[in-house]
């Protein structure tokens, strides 16, 4: 394949998951098993830019016109997120009047969180049942996808930006160059484009394959973010690492030459050399590591099963799918999901059809928690279930089963 960033053809397989389904299009219980497409998931890293990518792609029409997951779900994102505006607020001085674009905005929670700030905030959603949750909560969103044509409207009726956001977003980009055309052109002389996507080598050090699923096109190191962004007259000036999604790459980014570069840009480079995340032979190392992981985490399940527990999963995220459709893991092992977002209840997990249930009643003898990346959170409010005996099942960074001794 041609590289997603570059464009060359030196994109090199380094793991392969199988087909697997859209790990978002939930299915319904009584449907025939298979009637679900199933789509290649295979990554590549690219020798020369060093852009990790996965070499298919699903139309982001059948992708992200109708979308079950809403960023207000827990209070981790929305504490997050208020935390990130004040920090840019005061870093880039936003004053009242000033235009804050969101891509990708989802239900309109990060943007909730500039109301401090009196800035004009605009969402762009390319699910018209999550942009609409967006409107009806007061948040001026518009249902479209972001690209370059999008941005040019934004700019004619709004105005340049004086900040553009993106979280948990960038890896989505089927139209990733016009993306990035669109953000330089929309962005005010001096303005800042702020970006947190999941890290590269957050998911290598930690095993987080589950990451990979085909929403998410590409995975972020600063050399090869920086290497997409170069392309369009655009510089990161600074980086840094925050605990959110297991760990996500946060980049602050503006037209070239308009803000000093950083000591922290250089810092990351150095270290990302330091530790090969330029080099192919990292990542198949870390495709090693996922076989390690599936053999521990399968005997452990099946270790519950044989004793006669009880095991559902806690959520059932995008990311639960590709591990659970990766290692074979079914009904067998994992009887079923429970879930807040009501848009998930009476469903199933694709491939695998482990059905989806309301968060409420009876409980199991442990809880295999696909969310791992939101677990201080679980770990607090599941004080009391964990003090009665219960578990909570983290498959990654580590296999580990907290019990009584966490509550």
């Amino acid at each position: 394949m041609a590289c997603r960033c570059c464009g060359a053809r030196q994109v090199e397989l380094v793991i392969d998951l199988g087909d697997q389904p859209h790990c978002n299009r939930l299915v319904r219980p009584d449907l025939a098993p298979g009637v679900e497409p199933h789509y290649p998931l295979r990554v590549g890293f690219c020798r020369d830019c060093t852009m990790v990518q996965i070499d298919h792609t699903i139309p982001k029409e059948s992708m992200f016109t109708d979308y079950p997951y809403v960023s207000g779900t827990t209070k981790t994102l929305p504490a997050h997120f208020l935390a990130t505006s004040q920090r840019i607020a005061a870093a880039y001085e936003v004053k009242p009047g000033d235009l804050v674009v969101d891509i990708g905005s989802n239900d309109g929670t990060w943007l909730k969180q500039w109301a401090f700030s009196g800035a004009r905030v605009l969402g762009v959603e390319a699910a018209g049942n999550v942009a609409k949750l967006a409107q009806e909560a007061g948040v001026p969103t518009w249902h479209r996808f972001f690209n370059a044509a999008c941005c040019a409207d934004i700019r004619a009726e709004h105005g340049p930006a004086k900040i553009i956001t993106a979280a948990g977003v960038f890896f989505h980009l089927e139209e990733l160059h016009s993306v990035v055309e669109g953000i330089a052109s929309l962005l005010d002389q001096d303005g800042v484009f702020v970006v947190q996507a999941i890290y590269l080598g957050g998911m290598v050090e930690n095993t987080a394959f589950d990451q990979v699923y085909h929403e998410h096109l590409c995975y972020y190191t600063l050399k090869s973010l920086s290497a997409l962004l170069e392309r369009h007259g655009l510089e990161v000036f600074e980086a840094s690492l925050v605990d959110i999604h297991g760990g996500s790459i946060e980049a602050h980014v503006t037209r070239k030459g308009v803000r000093p570069v950083g000591d922290s840009v250089r810092a990351m480079q150095a270290q990302e050399i330091a530790k090969g995340f330029g080099e192919i032979e990292t990542y198949r190392h870390f495709a090693n590591n996922v076989l390690d992981l599936r053999t521990r985490l399968v005997a452990l399940l099946e270790g519950y099963r044989n004793a006669g527990k009880s095991v559902w999963a806690y959520g059932a995220p995008a990311k639960g799918a590709t591990l659970l459709n990766s290692f074979g893991i079914g009904p067998d092992l994992v009887q079923k999901a429970v879930e807040k977002n009501p848009m998930k209840v009476g469903l199933a997990i694709p491939g695998v059809r482990i059905p989806i249930e309301a968060e409420e009643g009876a409980r199991p003898d442990a809880y295999l928690v696909l969310a791992w990346n939101f677990i201080s959170e679980f770990l607090l409010k599941e004080k009391a279930y964990l003090a009665g005996g219960g578990e909570l099942i983290v498959p990654i960074p580590k296999v580990h089963a907290y019990g009584k001794e966490s509550a």
